[in-house]
């Protein structure tokens, strides 16, 4: 069905350009803070139960063809993923500085928080694995709950028409999902919970261990809507040294241990779908020897509870 909706491009490129086919739903400036000296990766495919050949760099793995082609008045265009790229070049700029080894106090300003959650939420929706989740969620979404989104995200149609949409029309429904569901399900504010706190955690200077992961798959949480609140506990691996940790707010400082930290890396490998990026082959080689220690759904529950309750 061709699209009847009105999008507000301005500002970006010809609006019916196919010509983009590598669309990364984790993107490369992402990816980078991964990588060693080299500019390199390893990547573990879950579905194969192997490496693939080396090397490998952020701009060959977390991409689909053409993912984010969608039909506009019967023609087929690429503004869904030039409207990521634009939207990525704040971002680039956080995560580069994050990257850098900037210090916690200057990256958890207001505005770091709040293109942190930005990028969370984003990345949140535009995940493949969520592709029958966010269906689901569109299709049940009435049009009181639109409305309210509609307060949020001020779109150019009225919730009816929106509604209607959503339930006719699949461009729609992807650029809905990718652009007006960050902002109308995540709390995006500046502000952290006052009973939350934030730490970026930062493995030991010159200790050479730099292996957290990074997967399809890339947050630690519970519960889907206080994660979208950043209102209980979470794990958001920044790169392969630095964690973001959201955690409630208590006296003691936190801190991880060797083994927690293994443990973090063991619950990204078993929930991710298929890819695992790591800088050192033998560490995850290491770290799937404990795979049988959370086998089957009530394991890795057992583990994601470790987990998080370390955190408070």
């Amino acid at each position: 069905m061709s699209s009847e909706f009105n999008l507000d491009t301005s500002g970006s490129k010809e609006f019916s350009n196919t010509g983009s086919i590598k669309h990364h739903y984790i993107p490369q400036f992402y990816l980078k803070g991964f990588c060693r000296n080299d500019g390199k990766f390893e990547v573990y495919d879950k579905k194969y139960g192997k490496f693939n050949k080396a090397p490998q760099s952020p701009a060959i793995v977390f991409f689909e063809p053409r993912r984010n082609n969608i039909k506009y008045q019967g023609r087929t265009t690429d503004i869904i993923e030039k409207l990521y790229s634009e939207i990525e070049a704040n971002l680039a700029k956080l995560f580069q500085l994050i990257q850098s080894g900037a210090s916690q106090d200057r990256i958890l300003e207001p505005a770091g928080v709040h293109l942190l959650k930005t990028y969370i939420a984003i990345q949140f929706w535009r995940l493949p694995r969520l592709d029958a989740f966010a269906d689901s969620y569109l299709a049940r979404l009435t049009i009181e709950q639109v409305a309210h989104h509609c307060t949020v995200t001020n779109p150019p149609l009225p919730p009816e028409k929106i509604h209607a949409l959503l339930k006719t029309d699949v461009g729609f429904r992807k650029f809905y999902r990718s652009f007006l569901l960050p902002h109308a399900t995540f709390d995006l504010s500046g502000r952290i919970p006052d009973d939350m706190e934030w730490s970026i955690l930062d493995v030991e200077v010159g200790s050479g261990w730099a292996n957290h992961l990074c997967t399809d798959t890339p947050f630690i949480f519970d519960d889907p809507s206080s994660f979208m609140l950043f209102t209980a506990p979470f794990i958001f691996p920044l790169t392969n040294s630095r964690l973001l940790v959201g955690r409630r707010r208590t006296p003691t400082s936190v801190s991880f241990e060797p083994i927690i930290s293994t443990k973090i890396s063991l619950l990204s490998y078993i929930q991710t779908d298929r890819y695992v990026v790591t800088a050192d082959k033998s560490y995850l080689e290491k770290l799937m020897d404990f795979l049988d220690l959370y086998s089957g759904p009530s394991g890795i529950l057992r583990l994601q509870r470790e987990v998080l309750r370390m955190l408070g």
